[in-house]
């Protein structure tokens, strides 16, 4: 068992935290390499079709 606990930083502020075990399944193995890789969080709406592989330009997603 890994426990993994990450927190985000909000304007350079700590702002709330992530805890889960890394081991438990795929899903939290990957959620743990995607925020070890200093991410970008943006809300997006539910109905979006914005999914792996597309990408964030600075403005926008793009799917390429």
């Amino acid at each position: 068992m890994t426990i993994r606990k990450y927190v985000f930083i909000i304007d350079g502020e700590v702002g709330p935290d992530l805890q889960f075990d890394d081991s438990k399944s795929e899903t939290n193995a990957a959620l743990a390499a995607a925020m070890s890789s200093d991410p970008k969080v943006i809300e997006i709406p539910l109905d979006s079709p914005v999914t792996i592989g597309w990408r964030w330009n600075g403005t926008e997603f793009v799917q390429e």
